[in-house]
């Protein structure tokens, strides 16, 4: 029985959002976040790929793809295509029906996510005794504003007996983003140096670490802006809800986007949020909600941290953004083995006009050139682990 079937239309709606209140949910957070989404464990039966490869797969590519398809990217959205081109081989190409025009205007986020799936493989091959060698746009580079129907990379899978493990494939079916409120202590100075000797692949890739009482005041002022900026509008508000999915039947039918155990909810809580205070019709027919819960919730996670990072180039090709996909899953792997909790937020880097101006004073703020291109913003610090965003099955995603 619906225990709303004998309340108002607007005892509903103050219940509703009473209770929201009461437990601190923070969905906006999860909801309106347009960054690279966690990998977090759902709270089902199903594991939903989080378990790895089927045993019974003898076939190494859909082995290192069941491993690759787990790495962070956009909104979960999992913008990927492999068009298989031998027994040991495959290209990946972005999926051009799984975009975020309104919040990633120019492909740039889902190009990172092409790089974390790349590097997610790789290490994935090493594991199970082989090389994953990356041959990247293969016919030809496009535009950072453009996206044409050309393979991102070309992967061939080289057996090679005794190659060393790479150490965070122990930790791929552990990695996550973490949405929730942290302790408010920074990285010690031995951590942070770990994470800046460690994160690159490329010279070019430069990582930056802050930990100071005014850098997170700052912060909490610009990602609070950024929200605010980021829900004023209702074509991005509608391709966030879009992906929010409101209830198990949601998350099974479609094995992608997030939901409440995103926002880390579990137990009795996330039951009565699923099943009587949320729904995709009365979020359609009224979004403020979450917009305001999405701004509350950021000044919230971002009080809660000390240490805030980023990672910037010079230049900004379509190559420059898969390499840095590159980098931000390993450091992210890597947080997962420190015992460490990161969570990018990202909405200040977005490129559409409104965000511009609070970009630039983002830039200013922290003395970075206005030249260079933010790439990837993310706080880091200490939390409980947070659930699994699902994923789809791998033949999903394979077109030939």
């Amino acid at each position: 029985m619906h225990i709303e079937f004998y309340l108002s239309t607007k005892e509903r709606t103050v219940n509703r959002r009473n209770f929201i209140t009461l437990i601190g949910l923070g969905i906006g957070t999860a909801a309106l976040s347009s960054t690279i989404v966690s990998c977090e464990n759902i709270d089902h039966g199903e594991a939903f790929g989080w378990d790895g490869p089927d045993p019974e797969e003898k076939d190494i590519r859909m082995q290192v793809l069941a491993y690759a398809i787990l790495c962070p990217n956009p909104h979960n959205k999992q913008p990927w295509i492999i068009r298989l081109t031998g027994p040991d081989s495959f290209d990946l190409y972005v999926d051009p029906e799984r975009l975020l025009p309104a919040t990633d205007p120019y492909y740039r986020q889902i190009h990172i996510g092409q790089g974390t799936f790349l590097e997610t493989l790789s290490i994935a091959a090493t594991g199970l005794g082989y090389e994953a060698k990356i041959d990247y746009f293969p016919e030809g580079m496009y535009a950072n504003t453009e996206l044409e129907s050309k393979p991102v990379a070309s992967i061939k899978l080289i057996n090679r007996p005794g190659i060393p493990v790479d150490p965070l494939f122990g930790h791929l079916l552990t990695r996550h983003s973490n949405k929730q409120e942290y302790d408010n202590h920074p990285l010690n100075q031995e951590e942070a140096d770990i994470l800046h000797s460690f994160h690159g692949r490329e010279n070019t890739n430069r990582l930056n670490i802050i930990s100071s009482p005014q850098a997170k005041k700052d912060f909490e002022q610009i990602l609070t802006n950024a929200m605010q900026i980021e829900v004023g509008n209702s074509a991005r508000d509608r391709e966030t809800i879009e992906m929010f999915r409101f209830n198990e039947d949601e998350v099974k039918k479609y094995r992608d986007g997030f939901g409440v155990a995103q926002a880390g909810l579990t137990g009795i809580k996330k039951f009565v949020v699923e099943n009587f205070l949320l729904s995709r019709k009365s979020v359609d027919k009224d979004p403020t909600s979450f917009g305001n819960q999405a701004v509350e919730m950021t000044q919230k996670t971002a009080a809660s941290t000390a240490t805030f990072a980023w990672i910037t180039t010079s230049s900004n090709s379509r190559l420059d953004q898969v390499l840095v996909g590159r980098d931000y899953c390993r450091i992210n792997l890597k947080t997962t083995a420190m015992g460490l909790a990161q969570h990018p937020m990202s909405q200040v880097l977005q490129e559409y006009d409104e965000m511009i101006l609070l970009q630039n004073t983002f830039k200013a703020t922290f003395g970075i050139e206005a030249s260079d291109t933010v790439q990837m913003l993310f706080r880091l610090g200490r939390a409980g682990a947070t659930p699994h965003g699902p994923r789809r099955v791998i033949s999903q995603l394979i077109r030939g």
